[in-house]
């Protein structure tokens, strides 16, 4: 996976004179600093933004300063030489970075190489979901993200159209966390449109692999238009479209967890949806969970039924819910950042709807560092909209500001 590195090394470098920056050059000297060294105040910004604003979807330009500007930037950095040198060095090798994974986007693959580049994407994937090293989670999504983007640039979708697919959906899962739903549903949609014009199925696929790729896709739109807060489009896609796939026919009782827990998902958000008939499938999923001992996927059904109690008040039964589910999470070996995120959310909802302030500051503080540490950027952004100017102190005891880019 050496191809890997310059993403990796690239982010690494780049987080790391940003936090030098940041560290030396205060927000009130920005536009001084900016025109001692000849640029603008704008692109100084960008120098400085890492991925995303904690508000909206506000897409942040990567920029990485040319040799002849990054040595502007260090001379004129009010910091000991040694800081300098290590900025500068810092710099470059950003910039060096990002040079090999644009030049090698612009090689032709070999085709032996696109199932393989294709296997290494899976296993940053996995890093990134069920990882336990927050850094490398953090990293792993934006490996995830990159890597997808540039793949896709290099991959003819006539010739290999499960591969092209697949680096779709790697490509919609980073872009749904790093906050990016615009970009999820436009390429679950072009998966979606590779699948169905091209029906012979790739070297190295089989049936059943393109059947799971047609299916996910359909779910991939779903969760981008979710994200996006268009859950009123989401059951139909579900209900008529990916509950009568192949995959869906085929495997039902592996496939129905995950598309019943999608439309609780959506239906809990919708005005005056129906609690019957969510707790309905909720009970239903959860026992077909229990019988296929799938206990992450039981995890988060049951979270998104706690969400769909806590909305209706049924608090007693809320109550019962999260606490037999937040004992059960240090035991679920394949939970990571994102899934125990989720968890500490609704605990966080359960106590401010019981207007228990420490509790909620407990549980939000711990979302939120966890959150910030993984660069869990979506679910950042959904809980400072759910809490407003009252999240200020959690953010402020972790030393984020409230308008401030949260570190990726």
């Amino acid at each position: 996976m050496y191809w890997l590195d310059a993403y990796r090394l690239a982010e690494i470098h780049r987080e790391t004179y940003v936090a030098i920056l940041k560290s030396w050059v205060h927000h009130g000297m920005r536009d001084e600093f900016a025109r001692k060294c000849g640029i603008t105040r704008e692109y100084f910004s960008c120098l400085c933004a890492l991925d995303s604003q904690l508000d909206g979807y506000m897409p942040i330009h990567k920029r990485y300063p040319s040799p002849r500007v990054a040595r502007k930037i260090a001379k004129a950095l009010p910091a000991p030489s040694e800081i300098k040198h290590s900025l500068l060095e810092s710099m470059e090798l950003s910039h060096i970075d990002s040079a090999r994974t644009y030049h090698d986007s612009r090689k032709t693959i070999e085709p032996p190489l696109v199932i393989a580049r294709v296997s290494d994407l899976n296993t940053a994937h996995q890093q990134a979901t069920f990882g336990n090293n927050l850094t490398d989670v953090r990293h792993a999504y934006h490996v995830v993200r990159d890597a997808a983007e540039n793949l896709l640039q290099r991959v003819d979708p006539e010739k290999y159209p499960d591969s092209f697919a697949q680096l779709c959906l790697y490509y919609h899962d980073a872009q749904c966390v790093l906050n990016r739903p615009d970009k999820a549903l436009l390429y679950a949609k072009i998966a979606q449109c590779v699948l169905e014009s091209i029906e012979n199925i790739e070297s190295g696929y089989t049936r059943e692999d393109r059947d799971n790729l047609e299916i996910n896709a359909i779910r991939g739109e779903a969760v981008a238009y979710h994200n996006l807060k268009l859950d009123r489009l989401v059951p139909d896609i579900l209900i008529n479209r990916a509950c009568r796939t192949s995959a869906y026919q085929n495997a039902r009782t592996f496939w129905e967890p995950f598309v019943k827990r999608d439309i609780i998902n959506a239906k809990v958000e919708i005005p005056r949806f129906g609690f019957r008939e969510v707790n309905k499938i909720a009970r239903q999923i959860e026992a077909l969970c229990e019988r296929n001992s799938d206990e992450l996927t039981l995890l988060l059904v049951r979270e998104a039924r706690l969400r769909s109690l806590i909305k209706h008040e049924k608090i007693k039964e809320a109550q019962r819910v999260f606490r037999g589910e937040i004992e059960r999470l240090p035991h679920l070996s394949h939970a990571g950042a994102l899934h125990r995120v989720l968890l500490l959310k609704s605990g966080a909802d359960l106590a401010w709807k019981l207007h228990d302030k420490d509790t909620w500051e407990t549980y939000s503080t711990e979302a939120v560092q966890l959150m910030q540490n993984a660069g869990l950027i979506h679910q950042l952004a959904r809980i400072k909209q759910a809490y407003g100017s009252s999240l200020r102190p959690v953010l402020g005891k972790l030393g984020l500001s409230y308008a401030q880019s949260i570190r990726t």
